[in-house]
């Protein structure tokens, strides 16, 4: 779905075995993400394996592996991994829009809780409403309006990275219920795990 409202993603592929990889021309600089998509029978409980920065020589063999653990059933997005310099998500609940990001990784925001700014998008504005006015240079201020513009009214959650190439790109898209659903199990089983 990134690819269908046109925002800027890693160089990616879908696989579902190594025969599928054609990697050898896309240049990496810090190894290789791969991660489950999703299953070939929509029934199945999805469950989300993954390994970053992985050497190009074992990707092949690690998208194998992760089939076979998952039963043969599985596609995988397999891309270029980078470094972090900033990061955030896009929250789109009907016409309210909601960006929050944070210098460092996905993970300082989504499981530390760190927010570095926070804004609001409505009418076509992006207001700040909490933290640095300069967390976005102008061009990356730009491409996250256009990215609130394309999933406005549709009830997604999109995470974005800025790279230490600077490149800014957008790695992962989920329905806010399948989000919430994920979030639930994962929490509850901790919960029950104490």
């Amino acid at each position: 779905m990134i690819n269908r409202l046109g925002l800027p993603h890693p160089e990616w592929q879908f696989v579902k075995c190594s025969d599928e990889l054609n990697i050898d021309k896309i240049q990496d600089y810090v190894g290789w993400t791969i991660r489950t998509v999703a299953f070939e029978d929509p029934l199945k409980k999805w469950k989300n394996v993954f390994d970053n920065w992985v050497p190009k020589r074992k990707v092949g063999a690690i998208v194998d592996d992760f089939q076979s653990q998952l039963d043969c059933d599985a596609i995988f997005v397999v891309y270029p991994s980078w470094k972090w310099r900033k990061a955030g998500a896009i929250l789109s609940e009907g016409t309210r829009m909601t960006l929050e990001g944070v210098y460092g990784t996905i993970n300082d925001l989504s499981r530390r809780g760190i927010v570095d700014a926070r804004f609001s998008y409505r009418y076509h504005v992006m207001e700040l409403t909490h933290g640095d006015k300069q967390f976005f240079t102008h061009s990356e201020r730009d491409i996250a309006a256009h990215a609130c513009r394309q999933i406005m009214g549709k009830n997604l959650i999109v995470e974005f990275a800025i790279t230490s190439q600077n490149k800014f790109i957008f790695f992962r898209l989920e329905k806010i219920e399948e989000a919430a659903k994920l979030l639930m199990e994962k929490y509850g089983r901790q919960k029950n795990t104490r």
